[in-house]
């Protein structure tokens, strides 16, 4: 039986406005954004190849986040000669197939259409929403969080941002447990050196 997130009403291929499913939606995967247009998952076809990897972690966290506050923002699509290309939501594209693979019901996703006149130029585009032109240091973010009363920690989560380090607002008493990666490297004893013969051997 699959997980309930169904529209009522939607012929096979149709689009329609993201206003109309948001008022149809029962439960499951919500959209919780406006767009010009909702377009089937099975309709998008990605453009950006691999382009960026999604790890398993983040693919969790990034299924998370869709099943915790539905699909906030609109894919951004070119249409070219019948076919709607992805310039921006791949990895939300990645994890809807899978979800749809485990018995999720995909509503029609909320798209964004940009004009491009033909591949070249729309591939430039994938690049140009993948730049990132500001920089977020931990002090801009926690000022940002305090301004907006948003607790870090209570998002961590939800968030990927690779250039923030996350220790910056943890308790500095609190224990963390280490990873496996970690625990692995502090198990690794350093070599000695013999002040006699000058031979190197790892303790044991």
């Amino acid at each position: 039986m699959k997980k309930n997130a169904e529209i009522t009403g939607l012929a096979d291929g149709a689009s329609v406005d993201s206003r109309d499913w948001r008022r149809n939606t029962t439960t499951g995967i919500k959209i919780t954004c406006t767009a010009a247009t909702s377009i089937k998952l099975e309709d998008l076809t990605p453009l950006q190849g691999d382009l960026k990897e999604l790890t398993h972690r983040n693919f969790e966290k990034l299924k998370k986040s869709i099943l915790k506050h539905g699909l906030s923002f609109p894919f951004f699509v070119w249409r070219h000669e019948g076919r709607n290309f992805v310039l921006d939501g791949h990895q939300r594209d990645r994890v809807l197939r899978k979800m749809l693979e485990q018995g999720y019901e995909v509503p029609p996703l909320p798209c964004a259409l940009i004009e491009a006149k033909d591949k070249k130029e729309a591939s430039e585009k994938i690049l140009l929403i993948s730049s990132q032109y500001g920089k977020m240091t931990e002090e801009s973010l926690g000022e940002f969080l305090a301004e907006n009363d948003l607790s870090f920690l209570e998002l961590a989560d939800d968030l990927e941002l690779p250039s923030i380090d996350e220790s910056y607002f943890r308790d500095p008493n609190e224990f963390t447990a280490a990873t496996e990666e970690q625990q692995g490297r502090l198990d690794q004893k350093s070599p000695v050196v013999c002040p006699e013969c000058g031979a190197s051997f790892v303790p044991r």
